[in-house]
C-alpha cells in the first residue's frame, strides 16, 4: 500500500511540474487565502526546489544523509544539546520504498527526473491576485 501512495505522490509532483497552473487553480478553488499569481509563484518556487532529480524524485543521496546526522549529533544549540544524541538506526533511511514507487512510476510513463524543467517567469501583483 505504502508504495502505492507514493507512485501517486510522484503522479501529482510530476503533474504540478508540468501544469503548474491547473494545480495553481485547484489550491485557489478550494479556499486559498492566497491569490492566484502568489499560488503560481509559490508552485513555481517549489518546484525549482525539487526539479530537476538527477536520479529520481524523492531519493535521498547517502552522503546528505550522513552529513545530516553528523551536523544532528554534533551542532549545539545555546543550551549545548542537540537534534540527534545517536545515529538513527534500522530503516531510518531507506530508499527502498522510493525506488519501488519510482520503478511503478516510470513504467506508467511518468518523467521522474524532470530533466527538462524549466521554471517559469511569474510576475505577482498587487495582492497576489
Amino acid at each position: 500500500m505504502a508504495g502505492l501512495d507514493l507512485t501517486a505522490t510522484i503522479k501529482g509532483w510530476a503533474y504540478c511540474r508540468d501544469k503548474p497552473e491547473e494545480c495553481r487553480d485547484l489550491v485557489v478553488a478550494k479556499g486559498s487565502k492566497l491569490g492566484k499569481t502568489h499560488q503560481l509563484w509559490q508552485m513555481n518556487e517549489v518546484n525549482k526546489l525539487v526539479w530537476p532529480a538527477t536520479k529520481g524524485i524523492g531519493l535521498v543521496d547517502e552522503a546528505d544523509w550522513n552529513r545530516t546526522v553528523d551536523i544532528s549529533m554534533n551542532t549545539r544549540n545555546q543550551t549545548g544539546d542537540t537534534v540527534l544524541k545517536k545515529k538513527p538506526e534500522g530503516l531510518a533511511y531507506t530508499n527502498d520504498y522510493m525506488q519501488k514507487a519510482l520503478d511503478a512510476a516510470k513504467a506508467a510513463g511518468i518523467d521522474t527526473t524532470g530533466s527538462s524543467f524549466a521554471p517559469q517567469t511569474v510576475t505577482l501583483t498587487a495582492g497576489g491576485a
